[in-house]
């Protein structure tokens, strides 16, 4: 597999925001079967060390959100890796479960999940470990297929039971794709 599907759980809503957890996984967009997953709390004081901003209103919208999900607000005080150390970590995921020449790094949004993953990359002076013509937008292509969401599995907003609900949603709209042809 070569597509892997990530969601980050922030505290704001554009580049430069603080980072609280990355989810990630592969998946099939031909079979829509789900591969290898990762998962990682970050550390909240190594993001802001690097001055990573926190907005406002999505300290607001955090509150407003389930026990379940609102526990990472909690769980980044103490979080044993820092932000550097995440990213070497989902660096050696990607290398031994996917080919780094060849991999699709799909999020909800072009100039969100994949855009912030760039920037915290480069922040901390580390190679983004994907070819810069291989990142996805899974928002556009729900906007251009159709199928059903499927139903969610886990609690949402937490980064990796998102990247898995995204994952499946994204293989079904490839079979409408597919279908439609």
């Amino acid at each position: 597999m070569n597509d892997v599907m990530i969601d980050m759980e922030t505290k704001g809503t554009r580049v430069g925001c603080v980072v609280l957890s990355l989810g990630a996984v592969f998946w099939d967009p031909i079979t829509g079967r789900l591969g290898e997953q990762f998962e990682a709390v970050i550390n909240i004081g190594s993001c802001r060390a690097l001055g990573l901003h926190e907005d406002p209103e999505t300290a607001a919208w955090w509150d407003r959100q389930s026990p379940e999900a609102r526990q990472i607000l909690t769980d980044v005080e103490t979080a044993p890796m820092g932000l550097g150390e995440v990213l070497d970590t989902f660096t050696d995921w990607l290398r031994d479960h996917g080919n780094l020449h060849s991999v699709k790094v799909w999020g909800n949004g072009a100039d969100f999940d994949p855009a912030i993953l760039i920037h915290l990359y480069a922040i901390t002076r580390k190679m983004q470990p994907w070819s810069y013509n291989n990142s996805r937008c899974f928002r556009t292509l729900k906007n251009i297929a159709q199928a059903e969401e499927p139903l969610r599995i886990g609690t949402h907003h937490n980064a990796l039971d998102d990247a898995r609900h995204q994952a499946v949603w994204a293989g079904r709209l490839f079979a409408a794709l597919r279908a439609a042809a």
